[in-house]
């Protein structure tokens, strides 16, 4: 699709055992109020490996680079199934806060973090879920960490992955975005902010490695088993 005389692209990357959605790969998307007709989203075939990936991975980091017009409202990033959004990233200019849409158990979930992203500047921003941990990112500082409810990652085949919109009139969102990421790996955040230091696990981490300890508590079990008889 071609919009405004840019060229999207979009790549699933397999690289180093982890997978790297890629959107608008050295291209950036200026989103303006003169194309409110605009419809921005993902072709099939990307949208059907998303879904894939969410099925079978349980952490995951949303990135992007992004310019909000100051005082404006609008989503940046929106995985949804008609009212059913899995995962939204939304920036509110008038409330001056982030939100992040998703679904537990069939149900709407929101959580709001107080933060002015629609102020004419430019940021990097981060979101990463862990299971049922949450990491926010910007501008490589992390503002916000919280225990939520674990997302539901059983996306549907109808669902719909959008840029700069939640759907053809909703959620519009004016500025410019750029940079866009998923990465299905732990900490992903790194890839968006290098220097940043890995100080603790994720709970991906941590459950890996309790499972890593019971199966060589029982390979000791049945080696002491073996030895004994």
């Amino acid at each position: 699709m071609v919009f405004s005389g840019i060229t999207p692209t979009y790549e699933v990357l397999h690289m180093l055992g982890c997978y790297y959605l890629h959107l608008f790969v050295e291209v950036f998307l200026e989103i303006t109020a003169c194309n409110a007709g605009r419809a921005v989203h993902a072709p099939s075939h990307i949208t059907e490996k998303v879904v894939q990936l969410f099925r079978s991975k349980s952490e995951f980091t949303f990135l992007a680079t992004i310019q909000q017009k100051s005082s404006t409202s609008g989503v940046i990033f929106s995985i949804h199934e008609s009212e059913h959004s899995y995962f939204e990233l939304e920036s509110s200019g008038v409330r001056e806060e982030i939100r992040y849409h998703y679904r537990f158990k069939g149900k709407p979930r929101t959580e709001s973090f107080p933060y002015r992203l629609a102020d004419g500047q430019w940021h990097k921003i981060a979101l990463t879920i862990s299971t049922s941990h949450l990491l926010l990112h910007v501008d490589c500082n992390r503002i916000y960490e919280r225990v939520i409810d674990p997302p539901q990652m059983e996306l549907t085949l109808g669902s719909g992955v959008w840029l700069g919109q939640h759907s053809h009139k909703h959620g519009l969102f004016k500025g410019i975005i750029q940079d866009v990421k998923l990465i299905f790996a732990p900490n992903g955040y790194i890839t968006q902010c290098p220097n940043l230091n890995r100080t603790c696990p994720t709970c991906s981490d941590f459950l890996s490695l309790v499972q890593g300890i019971m199966d060589l508590q029982e390979l000791l079990a049945k080696m002491t088993l073996k030895v004994m008889s």
